[in-house]
């Protein structure tokens, strides 16, 4: 009897996982029709918070979906933002305070400068600031990689070493047989965020001709250029910002065809205080 129960609990328990799973997988059931609120200004953006509050509590299981593009999911909530306020909730959201202040510093700096809005992030768009707009010599980058910091806190880590108590050999009466086994550790690859953007590049060759792209780890080898190492930074943060969903990706959310961290683990979302 008890082997029988014991199997009857693990199955039953491997089923509930199972359909736990495939509902994760399902579509998400969309907000019921509300009224239309168009959001044209900031006053009407921190007033939404109690209209948007409330249809929250009516759809709970829909609010998962703020996480994936809050612009695009409020819509389904019946909130429409004008251009200019769609543009500012995903800045605001994407990046803490001071990171954000620093992209906005940068992005008004280059478009002054260069009398049009920076995408540093589009590598045909590099490209032509670096050839073309400051007239820089191609150089011959080859297999060179940008200096990265480290991604830990060298600090601690030198500290934790010298905490680490001595080995000892605690059993001496015990045959030791030789250690054949090996343990490997995946190759650290270094990540845009962590590109120095204080160390001085190399001295390279010049390159025979142009490429018609370049990538923000080749353009940091052209940083020496002021104009250029202010691209470069402000493609970097951008490349830091909170990862939101294009509207191919969020429809692909929606329809259950693929789950996110997010709608995996997150159920609902609130919004404390703003009924009050």
């Amino acid at each position: 009897m008890p082997d029988k129960q014991n199997r009857t609990e693990t199955g039953g328990s491997a089923r509930a996982t199972a359909v736990r799973h495939r509902r994760e997988f399902e579509p998400l059931p969309v907000p019921r029709a509300n009224k239309i609120v168009k959001v044209e200004t900031h006053r009407q953006l921190l007033a939404m918070a109690r209209t948007l509050s409330a249809r929250l509590e009516e759809d709970p299981q829909f609010s998962v979906m703020l996480l994936a593009n809050p612009v695009l999911a409020l819509k389904y909530y019946g909130i429409e933002l004008n251009a200019e306020m769609q543009q500012h909730v995903l800045n605001t959201l994407r990046h803490p305070p001071k990171l954000r202040a620093r992209r906005e510093k940068l992005e008004k700096f280059l478009a002054k400068k260069l009398g049009e809005p920076a995408k540093p992030n589009d590598s045909g768009w590099m490209a032509r600031l670096v050839f073309e707009v400051r007239g820089l010599k191609p150089r011959d980058l080859k297999d060179s990689v940008p200096v990265y910091k480290s991604p830990f806190n060298t600090g601690m880590i030198k500290r934790l070493h010298e905490l680490r108590p001595a080995a000892t050999n605690r059993y001496k009466g015990v045959r030791r047989s030789a250690v054949k086994s090996v343990v490997g550790v995946a190759p650290w690859s270094p990540s845009v965020r962590l590109m120095d953007m204080d160390a001085t590049p190399p001295d390279l060759p010049a390159a025979h001709r142009a490429t018609k792209t370049l990538t923000l780890e080749q353009a940091w080898f052209y940083k020496d250029d002021p104009i250029v190492k202010a691209a470069v930074e402000l493609g970097q943060i951008e490349r830091r910002g909170f990862p939101f969903q294009m509207p191919a990706g969020f429809r692909d959310l929606l329809a259950g065809k693929k789950v996110d961290a997010f709608r995996a683990f997150v159920r609902t979302i609130r919004i404390p205080g703003a009924r009050s």
